[in-house]
């Protein structure tokens, strides 16, 4: 098994109110994606919510079967389509992929 782990750190919000509708636009696009995408066992996502100074804001905690699995989950267009919402605030990544 492979975990996939990727945090995001966004952009600052010009409101309390677009991020809010921002964070539901990501829930939603998250919502039942490991039933869209064959390669994803176990998904988890989760905001940060101590905010502090060396915090991130955003994680996708992602279980496949194996790395093969994970250029084909990376392209399919749903896991695609969840990537460039992110990348419309992210500011920095980080990743870590590993066998468990």
């Amino acid at each position: 098994m492979i975990k996939h782990i990727a945090l995001f750190k966004f952009k600052s919000f010009e409101s309390e109110e677009v991020k809010e509708n921002y964070y539901k636009r990501i829930r939603e696009v998250f919502d039942g994606l490991d039933k869209r995408v064959p390669e994803i066992k176990f998904l988890q996502i989760g905001f940060d919510e101590l905010q502090g100074e060396s915090s991130y804001d955003f994680v996708v905690n992602v279980v496949l079967e194996n790395i093969e699995a994970l250029p084909a989950y990376m392209n399919h267009p749903e896991h695609v389509k969840a990537a460039h919402i992110i990348r419309e605030m992210a500011i920095d990544k980080k990743a870590i992929d590993y066998s468990f």
